[in-house]
């Protein structure tokens, strides 16, 4: 059976090479941690900063549940805790031309709106962003020591690399 895409039009996937002139797409920041284990077993936190979404206004801070936790006004740096956005989960970017619309998922790029949804309302956004300025993902790696006789090696990493993408 033919594709319903000849070859001369199909869609590849390609790697963007950036000058050195213009900052990357999404920045990584890299983190890292270092815990020690006792015995009675502390606490790995589950959700943790993951990414940022920089408009001309504000930052919309994303946990690795991808909900928005936080938005920071920029001219002020204040928290706004009542802001609508904050509890949305971000469904990634937009970017609407005369006739076509293009997409960018899991995360928004320069140049995108952001895209926020409800899970209650999952086919109408909750919110949309200005356009993106920059988005910086924060990588975290943890260095973890455990002390002797505390709980078994697979608890420990079965906790600590527990996914949370997706809840």
């Amino acid at each position: 059976m033919a594709s319903p895409i000849d070859d001369d039009d199909a869609l590849e996937e390609s790697t963007t090479i950036q000058s050195d002139k213009r900052p990357p797409p999404i920045e990584v920041v890299l983190t890292r941690e270092n815990r020690v284990i006792h015995q009675a077993g502390a606490p790995v936190e589950d959700r943790y900063r993951v990414l940022e979404v920089y408009t001309r206004n504000r930052i919309y801070v994303v946990d690795s549940g991808m909900l928005c936790v936080e938005v920071i006004d920029r001219r002020t740096n204040m928290s706004e805790p009542e802001h609508s956005l904050i509890g949305a989960r971000l469904a990634g970017g937009q970017r609407k031309y005369k006739k076509t619309l293009h997409l960018s998922r899991p995360f928004p790029v320069p140049g995108t709106e952001a895209v926020f949804v409800r899970d209650d309302r999952r086919h109408a956004p909750a919110g949309l962003t200005s356009k993106v300025e920059r988005v910086v993902l924060h990588l975290h790696i943890a260095a973890i020591a455990l002390e002797e006789g505390s709980g078994a090696w697979d608890d420990v990493t079965s906790h600590v690399l527990r996914s949370t993408l997706g809840r």
